[in-house]
């Protein structure tokens, strides 16, 4: 029987019970993942904080720097303040309270944040290759130079783990090259922390990085912007997507009799990743039967995947194996195992049927430990899982065992191939073909093989904005970088619109007019049909909109190569543009000549140039420059120096009207200012 003893205490046991449930069940205090130890935040502004906690609870943020403000937490959950920088300096310590709740940041600085997007040449890691790389990956250590590197995830969820990174040789080795050498330009100079948030992706086109509502109203894009727009928007889609994609899975699983898999979206989905080929990977697997050929040392052609399947076939990308038999002549020494530029994309890297590195970045030089006494002298087994998602796949450059300086190559010699599934957007599906009947009907296979819709894909319109573009409004940043344009080059002519409006749309949903700098894409040969010239003009004559400065680069471009390992001076160039526009450093050249005007005479034309600095200087003769009537063909044409302008004259033509220079996919840049900065192509109106 209770007594009334134990009758209270079991209303108190209930009660106590009752209270920790409730406090078990209050929503975590959480600030947005911009938000980290090291982080860099924009000095003498109004800096927004949000973030998600207990809904109708109190926000609290403290600094060591003497400012506090104070928000109430919204009925769902979120909440947002703004708060005052003073001038740049710490570090710091922020404090972020609601209720019992506490985070605390460290290390935090105050200076110059600037946002940094774009595709591969911005997203090209400074482990990659770029000039000088092993001296400037040993020099990197800069303790008030920091860099936010947003994971490509297409969920629009920055992962938790991400955080601002110190400049370190070890950190900055996933450095985007381009952002770090600008911002040690505006370090050095300076004297002031700089803090880059880096948003890139490699091979991506800007409707992808523009909100869909804008694109529902630019003319180039609003057709099929307005068909999302009217589904519901990317949500919608996915979901109409899986739909279709679920059927068309289950036909191609039906037509191979064989399993699909769902495409990795990370590095944790692809670390478990199965796909029936673990036994690929031992050294007694007999790969017989598997495609053998011979490659050359240092030509990454020859361990490309386009070169063993024809293009425009599924089998150009996809999951492929890769295995090597080799010897050493010192097993007992220590290793590392090396591939300069990376691999195109993802891999696994098994040395002797053991993992000893995997990477889910397609431009990042691979470099892994081999664990000791892995090795023997003779028969060593090298094999490589690979994943590529569509343009070149394989090596990117140099592959070999490093020791004490030593290099022994691995490109070289006989190696054998096996492809082993399709990629199909959202999926990947195996096939079971061996080289020859993979070949042999490629043609069928493009027939009835069905490539589903994703969302997986980065070129979808509007899925960078919502994914790696949105997450970061309202940071607060001085300005924006932009280095992008080479997977635009087929639509040239709708690229200005484009563009422009990409810009407006993010000062807009930032509200905030905020500087932005860009690269105009380095000369490359591209494809015969390819008209990257036009779309270098597009870029000048973006100029057009308020706010914007463009960094020519038109004589540090590579013929056969669309990643120029001179990262350093499109860095420099672009901090020349922030130093002068932003700094107030009015000495400092922002760019090479621009094309301002032009003037008709009797058999020549004389043109004006914007920023022609100490004045305009040729590189040997004058070259590139091309004249034409009012109608009719450009013929090549003279051109010289003349003061501060240049004529162009042609026999051919009697009364020249136009004018165009650097009008090819690759040329040599000749039209400089006395500072060293090229000129841009242009074609006069």
């Amino acid at each position: 029987m209770y007594t009334l003893r134990s009758t209270l205490l079991v209303g108190i046991t209930l009660l106590s019970q009752f209270f920790i449930n409730c406090t078990s069940e209050v929503r975590p205090l959480e600030a947005a993942p911009l938000f980290t130890h090291n982080m860099v935040l924009q000095q003498k502004a109004k800096v927004p904080f949000w973030g998600k906690g207990e809904p109708g609870a109190e926000v609290t943020v403290r600094t060591s720097w003497g400012e506090e403000a104070k928000t109430q937490i919204n009925s769902e959950g979120l909440w947002e303040l703004v708060l005052s920088t003073k001038e740049f300096g710490g570090p710091h310590q922020l404090i972020i309270q609601s209720g019992q709740q506490e985070i605390r940041f460290e290390d935090v600085l105050l200076g110059e944040v600037w946002l940094a997007s774009g595709q591969s040449n911005m997203e090209w890691p400074l482990s990659s290759r770029v000039n000088n790389r092993e001296e400037e990956l040993k020099n990197a250590n800069y303790t008030q130079l920091r860099m936010f590197t947003v994971p490509k995830n297409l969920n629009g969820s920055l992962s938790a783990d991400t955080e601002w990174k110190v400049a370190t040789p070890e950190h900055a080795k996933q450095f985007s090259a381009v952002g770090y050498f600008f911002a040690r330009e505006l370090f050095q100079r300076l004297n002031v922390p700089v803090g880059i948030i880096n948003t890139s992706w490699g091979g991506t086109r800007v409707e992808a990085w523009t909100s869909i509502e804008k694109l529902a109203k630019m003319s180039p894009s609003k057709s099929e912007a307005a068909e999302i727009v009217n589904l519901g928007g990317l949500s919608a889609l996915k979901e109409n997507y899986k739909r279709v994609s679920d059927s068309l899975v289950r036909a191609n699983e039906k037509y191979f009799n064989a399993p699909s898999h769902p495409l990795p979206r990370n590095s944790s989905e692809l670390s478990t990743l199965v796909l029936n080929d673990q036994s690929y990977a031992l050294p007694k697997f007999d790969d017989t039967n598997w495609k053998e050929f011979t490659a050359k040392s240092g030509s990454e052609e020859t361990i490309q995947f386009e070169t063993f399947f024809e293009k425009g076939t599924y089998a150009e990308d996809g999951v492929v194996w890769l295995r090597k038999t080799f010897e050493v002549s010192d097993p007992s020494a220590e290793y590392t195992f090396v591939v300069e530029g990376g691999i195109d994309d993802y891999d696994f890297t098994f040395l002797n049927g053991r993992l000893i590195g995997s990477e889910f970045n397609c431009c990042t030089s691979r470099s892994y430990t081999v664990p000791k006494g892995l090795l023997k002298e003779k028969g060593n087994v090298l094999a490589l899982r690979i994943l590529d998602t569509g343009g070149e796949g394989g090596f990117r450059g140099s592959v070999y065992l490093e020791s004490k300086g030593e290099k022994f190559p691995l490109d070289q010699g006989n190696w054998r191939l096996k492809h082993h599934a399709f990629y199909l957007n959202s999926s990947l599906q195996e096939h079971g073909l061996d080289y020859t009947a993979l070949v042999e009907r490629s043609k069928e296979i493009q027939q009835e093989v069905k490539n589903s819709k994703t969302l997986n894909d980065p070129n979808l319109y509007s899925i960078l904005f919502e994914s790696m573009i949105q997450p970061l409004i309202p940071y607060r940043i001085k300005g924006a970088l932009w280095y992008q344009g080479e997977s635009n080059v087929g639509n040239h002519q709708d690229y200005q619109t484009l563009f422009t409006g990409m810009i407006t749309d993010w000062r807009t949903r930032w509200k905030d007019d905020f500087p932005f700098y860009f690269t105009q894409i380095a000369p490359y040969i591209y494809t015969a049909d390819a008209a990257s010239y036009a779309l270098r003009d597009a870029q000048r004559k973006s100029l057009s909109l308020e706010g914007t400065a463009m960094a020519v680069t038109l004589d540090i471009g590579e013929e056969h190569d669309i990643h120029p390992a001179n990262k350093q001076d499109v860095g420099l160039r672009l901090a020349r543009l922030a130093l002068h526009y932003d700094y107030d450093q009015k000495n400092t050249i922002p760019s090479g000549p621009l094309y301002k005007s032009q003037t008709t005479h009797s058999g020549y034309i004389e043109l004006t140039f914007d920023h022609i600095g100490s004045g305009l200087v040729g590189k040997n003769a004058l070259s590139g420059f091309e004249i034409a009537a009012s109608e009719g063909p450009f013929v090549a044409a003279k051109a010289t120096i003349v003061g501060d302008r240049i004529r162009v004259s042609s026999k051919q033509i009697k009364n020249p009207q136009r004018v165009r220079y650097g009008w090819e996919n690759y040329f040599e840049a000749s039209l400089f200012n006395q500072e060293g900065l090229p000129a841009s192509s242009f074609e006069t109106p």
